[in-house]
C-alpha cells in the first residue's frame, strides 16, 4: 500500500506541475514572439529649433508673481522648474513629449486648477495636451524639444498673471448629447431599439423576459472661445436587465469615442454584443465559455446564482465547479 501511495503521490505531483510547467513556457514564447513582431509606432519627425535659445526668448521681460506673500521669484528658475523629454508615442494620441514639472512649479500656479493644460493647448505648435498628473504633462508636437520647454514655460507665465479655473474640456450639454443620440436613432430602430429614454435605447425581449439598454453617457468636449466644441467624445454603455424585476445581469462600457466614431462602435461591438446576449441561455452559454480562466461581465458565484435562478443548474454547478477546483 505504501508503494501504491508513493507511486500515486509521484503521479499527483506531475499531474500538476507539469500543466503549469508547460503553461508559463507557453506564455513566454508568446511573451518573446510578440515582442518580435510587435512594430514599434515610428517617432514624427521634429522640426528644427526657431531660435538659439527659445526658452531665454519665452523669459524676456517675464516678471512673475509668487502665489505666496513675500516670495520672491527670479524666472530664470523656470528652466528647471519647467523640463522636457522626448516620449516614444503610445496609443491614439500619439504624445511624443513630456513636460515635467518640480514641486516649486506651487509659488507660480495651482497646475491642478489653474489651467495650465489649456494654456499650453493654446500655444502655437502644439498640437494636444493631457495633464496627466500634478507633475507631468503630455504632449504631442512637431516641434522642436527646446521649443515645447519654451510654449510650457510661456503657458505657466500665462497663468500666473490670469489663472483659468474653467476648463475648456468639459461635459457637453444636455442638447448635445440628445443630438448625437439622434443620430443613432435610424440604425437602433433597424436593429429592434424601439423605445427611446433620453440618450438611452431599449430592446425589449418579451419571450425572454429581458431588456437590452444600449446609451451614451460622460460626454466631455474641448470648447474654444468661439463657441464651437472639438475632440467631444462619448462613452457608449449596453446593459441587459430583466425586464420584471429590472435587476442588472451584464453591463458594458466602452472608451470614450469620439462623436463621428459611435456608428462604427454601434456596428462592430455593441450590437454583435446585443446578438450574442439576447436570450437566457446565450448569456448563460457565454458566462460558462470564459471557463476556467475567466468570467465575462460579472463575479463567477454571481453568475452562478443567476444561472441557477434561471434553471441552468448543471452550468451553476460547473461555474461554481471550476471556482472550486481552483482553490489550493
Amino acid at each position: 500500500m505504501r508503494h501504491r501511495a508513493g507511486v500515486r503521490a509521484r503521479l499527483s505531483w506531475r499531474l500538476l506541475v507539469v500543466p503549469r510547467l508547460a503553461l508559463a513556457a507557453g506564455v513566454i514564447v508568446w511573451a518573446v514572439i510578440r515582442v518580435l513582431t510587435t512594430r514599434r509606432r515610428p517617432q514624427p519627425p521634429r522640426l528644427a529649433p526657431t531660435a538659439d535659445d527659445p526658452v531665454g526668448a519665452a523669459l524676456a521681460g517675464a516678471r512673475p508673481v509668487s502665489r505666496f506673500a513675500g516670495e520672491a521669484l527670479d524666472a530664470d528658475d523656470l528652466r528647471w522648474i519647467v523640463s522636457v523629454a522626448e516620449l516614444e508615442p503610445a496609443g491614439e494620441d500619439g504624445f511624443n513629449t513630456a513636460v515635467g514639472l518640480d514641486d516649486t512649479v506651487s509659488s507660480y500656479a495651482d497646475v491642478a486648477t489653474d489651467g495650465l493644460e489649456d494654456a499650453l493647448a493654446d500655444q502655437p505648435g502644439i498640437d494636444a495636451v493631457e495633464h496627466a498628473d500634478r507633475e507631468s504633462v503630455l504632449v504631442r508636437s512637431a516641434l522642436s524639444l527646446p521649443d515645447v520647454h519654451a510654449a510650457a514655460v510661456r503657458a505657466l507665465l500665462a497663468i500666473n498673471r490670469q489663472p483659468r479655473p474653467v476648463p475648456r474640456r468639459r461635459s457637453l450639454h444636455p442638447d448635445v448629447m440628445r443630438a448625437v443620440a439622434d443620430g443613432m436613432a435610424a440604425v437602433m430602430g433597424e436593429h429592434g431599439f424601439t423605445v427611446r429614454s433620453g440618450t438611452s435605447f431599449h430592446r425589449v425581449l418579451a419571450g425572454e423576459r429581458l431588456t437590452q439598454v444600449v446609451g451614451l453617457r460622460d460626454g466631455a468636449g474641448h470648447h474654444n472661445d468661439d463657441g464651437t466644441i472639438s475632440d467631444a467624445r462619448v462613452m457608449l454603455t449596453v446593459e441587459v436587465v430583466t425586464t420584471d424585476e429590472r435587476e442588472h445581469i451584464l453591463s458594458m462600457s466602452y472608451e470614450p469615442t469620439p462623436v463621428t466614431g459611435i456608428e462604427d462602435l454601434l456596428v462592430r461591438k455593441a450590437l454583435p454584443l446585443c446578438r450574442a446576449t439576447a436570450s437566457r441561455a446565450a448569456i448563460v452559454e457565454r458566462w460558462v465559455s470564459g471557463l476556467p480562466w475567466h468570467v465575462p461581465d460579472r463575479p463567477r458565484r454571481e453568475a452562478a446564482d443567476i444561472a441557477a435562478r434561471w434553471g441552468f443548474r448543471g452550468h451553476a454547478r460547473d461555474l461554481l465547479g471550476h471556482r472550486n477546483r481552483r482553490r489550493p
